[in-house]
């Protein structure tokens, strides 16, 4: 019987034992390897379902924000047909209503009364403008306008009440007058799940028990159904406007944005009451100021709270949408511009955090000329695209770039606020 040396037998199992413990070891790499990749393969999926979900529960609406819409005499000639003996501004916003319809909410200032024909139109001092100039600015895709301004008593209660209805009728919403005290003094806006509360407030003489706009006193009976606050005392200013809002602030509201005739005519530059004012109603949480009244485009910024995290969008002046205030008129010549200001605001669904996103402003400029057959036309273009200059018909290229010029130079950019390109 042939025998097996101990030794032999130790080589053997040696032998053995390498060889498993290879293939062990190549299995084990094997194995990793393949639940490496899956691992990876599931926090990418996990990753990527994350991402969309991020997405879909974020929501973006632009608000736009447009300036004074005002009819002045010459005006009133140049929108009135003879032939039909009616009143028409649409060919007054045709070259913006693509800018204004495109926004999920746009908001401007009418400065005047909707008064009616029995009163006769009007503008300087005292303004009157036909139901049809309503007509133009819900056609543009104006979604809400601001009633309340220094000429909103110039036709006195009836004026008043009448351009409520008119505005009413034409489907049109506003804020700053009511039509009775029971009446809500301000909107709360469901802008496709964005809640955002607006009122709107003018600068008003206040002479003891005495409240005045533009001069005329303000009947007893009226003074409840118009928003106006104080000019001469920043303090109760705030407090007047303040009482609005904290009855807003009960209505769950993501945003509140608050609407301000004031400051000085014909001035480029925010004055100290603006500037106190507007830093009050940011320590108080209001996100949005949109300033009229000076006639003329100021800056637009962001203001930080020195008392809590809260910052606010300050467009102090929106300047001229729509008007006859020019340059050869009155020796003043940035009365000539406006601006589109549109405000991003982005909301989380999840958490319900919502915040100014980005402030894409267009210049706006009021072209005025006779057309060919010798009619006084008026019309804003939007200084948005060089390109499109030269389908614009009877467009002086140079005003329509020194416009461009004034406005951005004064508004300027920053992180969030830029100029549309």
């Amino acid at each position: 019987m042939k025998r097996t040396s101990k030794k032999r037998k130790l080589k053997n199992k040696k032998s053995e034992i390498i060889i498993i413990s290879a293939i062990s070891l190549c299995l084990f790499f094997i194995m990793s390897f393949l639940a490496v990749n899956i691992f990876k393969g599931k926090v990418f999926e996990i990753n990527a379902t994350k991402i969309a979900n991020d997405h879909s529960s974020m929501k973006n609406v632009t608000i736009s924000a447009i300036g004074d819409i005002m009819a002045h005499d010459d005006q009133l000639k140049a929108q009135f047909d003879k032939d039909t003996n009616t009143y028409s501004f649409d060919n007054n916003f045709r070259y913006v209503k693509p800018y204004i319809a495109n926004s999920d909410l746009a908001i401007g200032n009418l400065e005047t009364t909707l008064a009616g024909p029995k009163a006769k139109y009007s503008s300087f001092p005292k303004f009157n403008s036909p139901d049809e100039l309503a007509d133009a600015i819900k056609n543009s895709g104006v979604d809400i306008v601001s009633t309340i301004n220094n000429h909103t008593y110039d036709r006195g209660s009836d004026g008043v009440y009448r351009t409520i209805d008119v505005l009413n009728s034409k489907d049109i919403e506003h804020v700053g007058t009511q039509k009775n005290d029971e009446d809500e003094n301000f909107l709360i806006k469901d802008i496709d799940g964005v809640k955002l509360g607006i009122t709107a407030y003018s600068y008003g003489q206040v002479y003891g028990s005495t409240t005045a706009l533009n001069g005329l006193n303000i009947d007893y009976n009226d003074l409840n159904n118009l928003n106006i606050f104080n000019s001469s005392y920043v303090d109760i200013a705030f407090n007047e406007i303040k009482d609005t809002l904290d009855v807003m602030n009960n209505k769950e509201t993501d945003l509140q944005a608050v609407i301000l005739h004031w400051g000085d005519e014909y001035t480029r530059q925010p004055n100290k009451f603006q500037k106190e004012l507007a830093k009050k109603l940011c320590d108080y949480g209001v996100d949005i100021i949109i300033g009229s009244h000076p006639h003329m485009v100021q800056p637009i910024e962001m203001i930080k709270s020195d008392e809590n995290d809260n910052e606010t969008l300050v467009i102090y002046s929106l300047g001229n949408f729509l008007s006859n205030q020019r340059n050869e008129i009155l020796n003043k010549k940035y009365t000539e511009d406006g601006v589109i200001a549109n405000i991003g605001i982005n909301k989380n669904l999840n958490t319900g955090e919502t915040k100014i996103s980005n402030v894409e402003y267009i210049p706006t400029w009021v072209n005025k000329y006779n057309n060919k057959n010798g009619k006084l036309t008026y019309e804003i273009i939007p200084l948005i695209n060089e390109k499109q200059f030269s389908k614009i018909d009877n467009l002086p290229l140079d005003k329509a770039k020194k416009s461009y010029d004034n406005t951005t130079s004064i508004i300027g950019s920053s992180d969030i606020i830029n100029v549309a390109k």
